[in-house]
């Protein structure tokens, strides 16, 4: 009875751990399928995109926001950043 119990709370933990190392392995950023998914968008130039990339990799958060939207409002959002880059770069 006593060896049921230790195997049963053994178990569980195990349970528990692997639950955890799932969990963190699904937060994790992927570098490499932002660099693929920003390097993809047309429109602008390989030095933009890098700008885009450094920017959001800097960005965790928002680099996850990017990656779950699509390719027209990835697209968007490159825009935007461009846009506002520049108008920063004028004010200064």
């Amino acid at each position: 009875m006593y060896e049921d119990d230790g195997v049963e709370k053994l178990s569980k933990q195990t349970g528990d751990v692997a639950f955890a190392i799932q969990s963190l392995s699904k937060n994790q950023f992927d570098v490499n399928a932002l660099y693929t998914k920003v390097m993809k968008i047309e429109g602008f130039d390989e030095i933009t995109l890098r700008d885009v990339f450094d920017h959001l990799v800097q960005n965790e958060m928002l680099a996850k926001a990017f990656m779950a939207k699509n390719a027209n409002l990835r697209k968007n959002w490159v825009q935007n950043f461009v846009t506002n880059t520049t108008i920063c770069c004028l004010l200064r």
